[in-house]
């Protein structure tokens, strides 16, 4: 997995960093930043550091759904309840077409194993 994405290696030229962030590790926590540094090609640890934080902000918590999966979540929803709504709809043209030659019961489990096959 690359460290720099989407063009990021524009990015200090565009927009000059002048803001500081400072956080105490412990000499193991340096070691494998380091280690990953030079792992993920990194420039620095600093440069390691500021990406590994950005894209765990742009993936978002653990758990929190981002605007595209809660979109992508809503699609999947509206496209079953389409194919729901179809199903129901010749479920009902079928009982109106049957006018008591069967059971509204049989034409549902007819309909349901038509509609069960792709």
């Amino acid at each position: 997995m690359p460290l720099l994405e989407s063009g990021d290696t524009t990015m200090s030229v565009l927009r000059p960093r002048n803001r500081l962030v400072n956080f105490r590790v412990s000499e193991d926590e340096f070691e494998k930043l380091r280690s990953s540094c030079e792992q993920f090609g990194a420039r620095s640890v600093s440069d390691f550091a500021r990406s590994s934080v950005l894209n765990r902000i742009e993936q978002g918590a653990p758990g929190a759904e981002t605007s595209n999966g809660k979109l992508n979540t809503l699609d999947l929803k509206v496209t079953g309840l389409e194919a729901r709504v179809e199903q129901l709809v010749r479920l009902l043209e079928a009982i109106g077409e049957a006018g008591g030659s069967a059971s509204e019961g049989d034409i549902a489990s007819q309909e349901l194993t038509r509609s069960a096959t792709p």
